[in-house]
């Protein structure tokens, strides 16, 4: 389980939070908003990348202070974009995790490229943005772990590979892990998320189960549901 309590963080001329929330094992959180509303600051917290208060943020009652070691072993992560000189050819970037990450199944993650014919020898700028998307969903994806977090994960990613990649994560879930992904597509969201976290100006507008936001708006659309509210209206009643 994470706990976000009282999380602020000020940067710039932005606030985030205060915030608090709880995520618990076993189900997909889709974290969504308008541009400019604080998804990516916030996941950057979430994953210890932004210094916090010490009991801002805890993974199963482990903080980042005293325990980012054993946190960072909890999660892995699919990254927006590569994290790694573009100049490098795949499989020297996955040598490179495997060495780095004993928890990184290089075996899997080949197999995996392969069968979407990525070209291994390739140099990360010779990648299509589809392609490098599928590497980078591949290197999270197989870094064992309980919590796999996603940042938009399926820009520029084609039919075929995306409906593989959604089946790999119903997969990852059905084992009791969590999944959370930020995304503004509303069919990702609809065929993978448990609940929705919608965050406006650093502050969460809404977290609510899918369903139950699906009852309570009397459609199953969740585009129009996510435009209702941003906009500020409640339910369709």
């Amino acid at each position: 389980m994470i706990k976000v309590n009282n999380l602020q963080i000020n940067k710039k001329s932005f606030q985030l939070g205060p915030i608090d929330l709880e995520l618990e094992d076993g189900y997909v959180y889709a974290i969504t908003g308008n541009s400019g509303s604080g998804k990516t600051l916030f996941l950057q917290t979430l994953l210890g990348a932004i210094s916090s208060d010490k009991n801002a943020i805890s993974y199963n009652n482990l903080n980042f202070q005293q325990n980012a070691v054993e946190i960072k072993k909890l999660y892995s992560y699919v990254a927006d974009k590569p994290l790694f000189s573009d100049t490098l050819q795949v499989n020297e970037v996955l040598y490179k995790i495997s060495k780095l990450d004993e928890r990184f199944n290089i075996d899997k993650c080949f197999e995996f490229l392969n069968k979407q014919k990525i070209v291994l020898h390739s140099k990360i700028y010779e990648l299509s943005q589809g392609e490098k998307k599928i590497l980078l969903f591949a290197i999270g994806y197989f870094t064992k772990s309980s919590i796999l977090v996603l940042d938009n994960p399926f820009s520029g990613v084609g039919l075929i590979a995306k409906k593989e990649i959604l089946n790999l994560l119903r997969d990852y879930i059905d084992e009791n892990k969590m999944i959370i992904l930020v995304t503004e597509d509303p069919l990702v969201i609809k065929s993978l998320a448990d609940y929705i976290i919608v965050l406006e100006n650093g502050r969460i507008n809404t977290k609510e189960d899918i369903v139950e936001l699906q009852e309570r708006f009397n459609t199953t659309d969740i585009e129009n549901i996510l435009l209702s509210i941003m906009k500020g209206e409640n339910s369709n009643d």
